[in-house]
């Protein structure tokens, strides 16, 4: 059994802070180990987290927590926070069906302040926490952990201008994890920082300010040049803090956030200044564990691995997954047509679009978190002339609400939506959840909706999609993977515009199939059959517009009907179909299977579906007994 001598004496960060300081680095080393240890084993989120390991000690150790707040940012290097936060032994269990979630959860522990999984909301939430605090009077210490990309989304820098005006005391930690440890991280640096962060150099510099302003005459333009050499001298050491104190916020650093006595020392000098400070911290990805250093992408979320080698289990080479069946068909299809542009909100590698954009640079936009800008960006790019692939995650859409409608759908722009994660994503849990998109999709003027059921539907509608220009259309596919020997790459079959499919044709129930429920409906209509119930199956394919004469023809035939949907029950496409279909066929309905709308937390898909008796066997069971009243 590995051994944590140091770890094994930390329960919460109060018995962190009886540790001697000087042996915080051996703190880092058994944290470090425990993770490697345990997701060798279980998997999650790894490099991130390996990345703050430091970081996460000494804000324990400095910060009074829980009475003071640490808000991290997306979350999902906050495994070291729950470690030391008495969630040790629960670590093996993380992101599994009801274990530890991978990111942020108030419901597990009062130290997590909010529910996380997003870029960009922990300085609007440390701002919030900050201003209350000092309009109630109360006493603690506020800091935001964000990283390099995420402090780069509007909503960040929104919050950020929005500080540096009303000004309260609160601490944003920018994690740096882009940029290596360049020369400027050495003793000059430390030294100058060391000066700069101290009490004593800040209460001087104050009154050195005023004694100025009050010299007659010449006193104001003493003051003045006194800052301009101030802020000359900084840039002249190239402290790279001059956009954050633009906005208000007091720069710090960069330090090496790997030296944790240094970043102990950084933020006790800290927490004695007034206002709205910013320290930058540069860390690596992986740190401590060389396959992750070399490669932090792969190693970002990881499978179980062996620890010597680093290799993670092999998949089965037949499979392919739904987004690397968009990044290469994209690839195809741009090779023929080179008005094709991909659009993607700092997802290459969760959409599949890392081949695609090595072979087409040119064409592969990655806008960074921005996914507002991303959807009027490529409203403007089919204006242009080109036909412009927007690549994102359901989820993610969300965040861009107000340009899907005002500079897409309003002006019937021909956006190509693809939505990856539509659906349960398991693992991720409810912040991920794909459960919302078809709801809002299919109240947007002129929005047209596919909703595939299989890996090579998705080929053959990207392949439609591409000369379809009288509507913004959407694809909205799980995570899920296909066969490869199945898959028909270069010859797409040919989709005709609202046309669905019957599976199967029978007298006493139909099941309308929303997507990839298609097997559950499927082999719900096989286990009814049996039981001596004749059921008709469709899979929609077309959502927006559907297939009116084959569904209606299907409901007139059938005593009742159903609908499968792999969405929250208020936000999925029943409440579309069922304020299409003619009034005098809406009595045959029997009922919507859908997931309830609450927050759904994360588990396996199969899991889930079990909880919320959504397997085949379960609805079959639910069916038979309405069936027979």
């Amino acid at each position: 059994m590995p051994s944590y001598p140091y770890l094994d004496k930390i329960q919460f960060p109060e018995d962190l802070r009886k540790i001697n300081e000087e042996d915080l680095p051996k703190v880092c080393h058994d944290l470090r180990e425990y993770i490697i240890d345990t997701l060798s084993d279980v998997g999650g989120h790894f490099a991130s987290n390996l990345g703050v390991v430091e970081l996460t000690v000494a804000l324990h150790y400095v910060f009074q927590t829980p009475t003071d707040k640490i808000i991290w940012d997306v979350g999902h290097q906050t495994y070291p926070h729950k470690i030391l936060t008495g969630r040790k032994k629960e670590l093996p269990t993380v992101r599994k069906w009801q274990g530890l979630s991978g990111f942020p959860k108030r419901e597990e522990s009062a130290y997590d302040l909010y529910n996380t999984g997003h870029a960009g909301t922990s300085i609007s939430q440390a701002l919030g926490e900050a201003c209350a605090r000092d309009l109630l009077g109360k006493d603690y210490k506020v800091a935001a952990v964000i990283g390099d990309a995420s402090i780069a989304t509007g909503m960040a820098l929104e919050a950020m201008n929005h500080g540096g005006h009303v000004k309260p005391n609160m601490l944003v930690i920018l994690n740096d994890n882009y940029m290596s440890i360049s020369k400027n991280v050495g003793s000059i640096s430390n030294y100058l920082n060391r000066i700069i962060s101290s009490q004593i150099y800040n209460r001087g510099k104050t009154a050195f300010y005023g004694f100025l302003k009050w010299i007659p005459l010449i006193g104001p333009a003493l003051q003045a040049l006194a800052h301009n050499m101030e802020t000359s001298f900084k840039h002249f050491m190239m402290r790279p803090g001059g956009l954050f104190e633009d906005l208000g916020f007091t720069y710090f650093g960069p330090i090496d956030g790997h030296d944790v006595n240094r970043v102990v020392q950084m933020l006790q000098n800290l927490s004695k200044i007034q206002g709205p400070i910013l320290l930058h911290v540069l860390t690596q990805k992986g740190k401590g564990y060389k396959p992750a250093e070399a490669d932090p992408i792969k190693y970002h979320g990881v499978t179980p691995f062996n620890k010597e080698s680093g290799k993670m289990a092999s998949s089965d080479s037949n499979k392919i997954g739904l987004s690397k069946i968009v990044g290469k068909t994209l690839t195809d299809l741009t090779e023929k047509d080179k008005r094709i542009a991909v659009i993607t909100p700092a997802m290459i590698e969760g959409s599949g679009l890392r081949e695609y954009q090595e072979a087409y640079p040119a064409h592969t936009f990655d806008v960074g978190i921005a996914e507002q800008h991303s959807v009027a960006f490529a409203g403007a790019m089919t204006s242009g002339g080109a036909i412009p692939y927007m690549c994102i995650y359901s989820t993610f859409l969300t965040r861009a609400m107000d340009q899907l409608v005002e500079d897409v759908s309003l002006m019937n722009l021909p956006v190509r939506f693809v939505i990856d994660r539509a659906g349960i994503v398991g693992p991720d849990g409810e912040t991920h959840q794909g459960l919302s998109d078809l709801g809002y999709l299919a109240g947007l003027p002129n929005m047209d909706i596919i909703v595939p059921s299989s890996a090579q539907d998705i080929i053959d509608s990207l392949h439609f999609m591409k000369d379809y220009t009288e509507h913004p259309i959407a694809i909205r596919f799980p995570k899920d993977s296909g066969d490869l020997r199945e898959l028909k790459f270069d010859s797409p079959l040919s989709i005709t515009k609202a046309k669905g499919r019957l599976v199967s044709e029978g007298e006493d129930l139909l099941i309308l199939s929303v997507g990839f429920m298609l097997p559950i409906a499927t082999t719900v209509g096989d286990i009814l059959k049996q039981k001596g119930i004749s059921v008709s199956v469709v899979d929609l394919f077309w959502l927006r517009p559907y297939d009116t004469d084959l569904v209606h023809g299907q409901i007139q035939k059938n005593k009742r009907f159903v609908i499968l949907d792999e969405s929250y029950i208020h936000a999925g496409a029943s409440g579309f179909l069922l304020n299409e279909i003619p009034s005098d066929l809406l009595g045959k309905f029997l009922k919507t299977f859908a997931l309830p709308p609450e927050p759904i937390h994360h588990g396996e898909r199969n899991q889930i579906l079990d909880h919320y008796r959504l397997t085949a066997s379960q609805i079959a069971e639910e069916l038979i007994l309405s069936l027979k009243k």
